[in-house]
């Protein structure tokens, strides 16, 4: 540096360290929030991947044929990419419960505006959203091959509420203006899915009842299982 004393020179070189250091900090922060990110990643892929199979092997397990097999691991996949695309637009945090009934009950293009949906403004946690979406399609499912929606004159209201302690948030389905409903035989894998297998991951309980009238399915979760971590 011609032209330039000692003293500014070396206040150039302390400049020039100091800055090689701030990069070097922002790029051990950066390879950090990369490591976190990737191990989450990770983890969510396993729990898919592992949940995929459980759907495949219990719905090839339990179907009459092979194209009833198709069916049901097709439309249970599909539930789980628009819980997935509810992940993604609440940015893997939390979601209003609105949306997430919305966003399951959206394949069964048949039935729309024959799905009443009602309650209170309530934000899930994202752990929350596949399994509810995967237990609403299940509902929807059944009601179009054998209950309310499989007829015109049928509908299905939606609607949920907080219990009297305000402990508990009470998620109930009920279906009228369809056949006669009879209780089923056998319990099937979406039957024991909509009973005790996603009540059970919430450590809640699901009563199913095969009423006349109507199918009408009550829900009933901890409130500090569904919210998110740190909601009031």
């Amino acid at each position: 540096m011609p032209g330039t004393t000692l003293k500014q020179q070396n206040a150039h070189l302390l400049k020039l360290l100091e800055q090689a250091g701030l990069d070097s900090a922002q790029r051990e922060v950066a390879a950090r929030v990369q490591t976190v990110l990737n191990d989450e990643l990770h983890h969510r892929m396993k729990n898919m991947l592992a949940m995929v199979t459980a759907i495949v092997r219990q719905s090839l397990r339990l179907a009459a044929d092979l194209s009833q097999a198709e069916a049901a691991i097709g439309a249970r996949l599909v539930a789980m990419a628009k819980a997935h695309d509810v992940l993604l637009k609440a940015d893997w945090h939390a979601a209003d419960l609105a949306t997430v009934i919305r966003g399951a009950i959206e394949q069964h293009t048949s039935a729309q505006g024959r799905i009443t949906v009602k309650g209170a403004a309530i934000e899930v946690a994202s752990s929350s959203i596949l399994p509810l979406s995967l237990l609403l399609n299940e509902l929807c499912t059944n009601a179009t091959k054998y209950g309310a929606l499989s007829k015109e004159s049928g509908s299905v209201a939606v609607s949920w509420a907080e219990d009297a302690a305000g402990k508990s948030l009470i998620v109930r389905w009920v279906e009228r203006g369809g056949p006669q409903v009879a209780p089923p035989a056998a319990r099937g894998f979406g039957t024991r899915l909509i009973e005790s297998g996603i009540p059970r991951q919430f450590g809640g309980t699901g009563v199913l009842h095969f009423l006349p009238a109507g199918v009408e399915f009550e829900l009933t979760v901890p409130l500090e299982r569904l919210k998110p971590a740190g909601a009031a």
